[in-house]
């Protein structure tokens, strides 16, 4: 079960203001309040700690030291095996966060869901800023994430990211992509940092504003059908493979600088020429597995590609 939600009961512990690709859980109209989400989202319940201990023989146990067993109380599933400095943050704390944003329970959230049995759940909203690419089509959405585990695996996160979380897979894509984000450990001060995280919003804003600056200057800088084709054959290569398939890629990835979706808008720009490169990798390129493709485009040799494109274009 790729999505790795919840479902108790047939009910699957996730909810969204549409509906995601796997089609599952509670869809609302328009943004939830706190209250709303944690209810859809099966997210009222409360976790809590006992001594961990090790059956030694019938009727027999000792308390193992310094270890306790997270669960939940309302099932008294076990959770995970935690340390004697973790501290629970319950997962109404962790809405509490989003409400401190904006100084209220207004509607805002766009996701919420619990993973597992619960031992990990998410929460994102929708930010006011995008990344538009102007006389274009171009929009990029920013969600605030927050995500917390009760099995002692990690820490609390809030971040800022351009994916949309509605299950496992997306989770680990935005906390590959984030645009910022703050850990924070389960430890006595959790709830403290906590409330001081929504400082990231602004570090963010500031973020979101320079990268709308950087992607139009792009869109502004021209570039020449021979310049594109001299960045791509740099950029693909390789002593290794067969000049036929190289040539093959090189004249794959032309194609999609010519003919991708929205390219007509942006041919001859700078933007367009990476726009043609990052189209080719995300949906003309081959890969063996779908886990392969997400690891090349987070953090492989597609994601290296990315990377270097966008820097020779903004030194245009």
């Amino acid at each position: 079960m790729a999505h790795n939600l919840e479902n108790v009961n047939g009910k699957t512990s996730f909810a969204s203001t549409e509906k995601a690709w796997h089609n599952l859980g509670q869809i609302v109209e328009g943004a939830m309040t706190s209250e709303e989400a944690i209810k859809l989202a099966s997210l009222d319940y409360e976790v809590a700690l006992k001594p961990c201990t090790f059956d030694v023989e019938m009727g027999k146990s000792i308390v193992v030291p310094n270890n306790f067993v997270s669960y939940r109380k309302d099932t008294n599933m076990p959770l995970g095996v935690v340390g004697n400095r973790y501290t629970i943050v319950q997962n109404t704390e962790a809405f509490g966060f989003f409400d401190s944003i904006v100084g209220g329970k207004i509607a805002m959230f766009e996701t919420a869901g619990v993973l597992g049995q619960g031992e990990r759940i998410f929460v994102s909203a929708k930010m006011p800023d995008v990344i538009k690419i102007d006389g274009t089509d171009d929009i990029t959405e920013v969600y605030v994430l927050l995500t917390s585990s009760h099995d002692g695996s990690g820490s609390i996160i809030a971040a800022v990211t351009p994916v949309r979380v509605v299950c496992q897979n997306t989770l680990n894509a935005a906390l590959k992509n984030t645009i910022s984000r703050v850990a924070i450990r389960h430890t006595t001060s959790a709830s403290k940092r906590l409330e001081d995280a929504h400082k990231l919003l602004g570090i963010s804003h500031k973020f979101v504003t320079e990268t709308n600056e950087l992607f139009n200057s792009l869109a502004k800088k021209s570039i020449t059908d021979a310049r594109v084709k001299e960045l791509v054959e740099n950029l693909f290569k390789s002593e290794k493979d067969d000049s036929t398939r190289i040539t093959n890629i090189r004249e794959a990835v032309m194609a999609s600088y010519f003919d991708g979706i929205g390219q007509d808008k942006i041919i001859g720009t700078a933007w367009g020429a990476y726009n043609g490169i990052t189209h080719y990798l995300d949906h003309v390129q081959k890969y063996r597995t779908g886990d392969v493709k997400f690891d090349s485009l987070m953090n492989g040799a597609s994601s290296k590609i990315a990377e270097s494109a966008f820097q020779q274009l903004i030194t245009l």
